[in-house]
């Protein structure tokens, strides 16, 4: 059970809040109201990360914009993003990361076969060199919090330095959500 209430969606009545934050009261809820329209609006469901996020409205719509960014604006091919997010899902042993982006990934067009190897996907013949300069930058990252000089080089000889940047956002990005998903005990939805 999440340490925060998630807080409901009028619009389709997803999931009772477990109580009415401290000086709470109808203003939060319409200001929630209003940021889930906005996801709605995108054509993406009102998840439970997004419900315990909605305790602090402006704090959803500003993750809104990076996430927007990450998935619908990255200079990265979508397949190659969601393999990435795997990767990084994986290694840091988010669960909710994993399911909702073994999902997407399907929806990106990712081979099952690519998908069938994680989590030891370093020892799968089933990725192309990038595919697996992206991985293996994802993992090092979320193992090591650097990469070496070698997996850098294997990025240059790959993808473009924009494509570089959304790579290391992506993971970035990855990262601050199992920094929320995790210690604030988000249920999978």
């Amino acid at each position: 059970m999440a340490r925060l209430p998630y807080v409901p969606d009028p619009a389709n009545g997803h999931g009772a809040s477990t109580g009415t934050p401290p000086g709470a009261g109808s203003s939060l809820a319409s200001d929630a109201a209003a940021v889930y329209a906005e996801i709605r609006a995108l054509g993406r469901p009102v998840l439970n990360l997004y419900r315990v996020l909605a305790n602090q409205p402006p704090a959803l719509r500003a993750f809104l914009g990076m996430s927007r960014y990450v998935r619908d604006d990255s200079a990265l091919p979508a397949a190659l993003r969601e393999l990435t997010i795997l990767a990084t899902a994986y290694a840091l042993g988010v669960q909710y990361e994993q399911v909702h982006h073994l999902a997407a990934a399907r929806r990106a067009g990712v081979p099952e076969a690519k998908l069938a190897a994680f989590p030891a996907w370093q020892g799968s013949s089933a990725f192309d060199a990038v595919e697996r300069a992206a991985l293996t930058y994802a993992h090092e990252v979320a193992t090591n919090g650097r990469v070496g000089d070698d997996t850098f080089r294997a990025l240059e000889a790959h993808l473009s330095r924009g494509q570089i940047v959304d790579l290391a956002l992506t993971v970035g990005w990855y990262h601050l959500c199992a920094a929320l998903l995790l210690p604030l005990d988000v249920d999978l939805d």
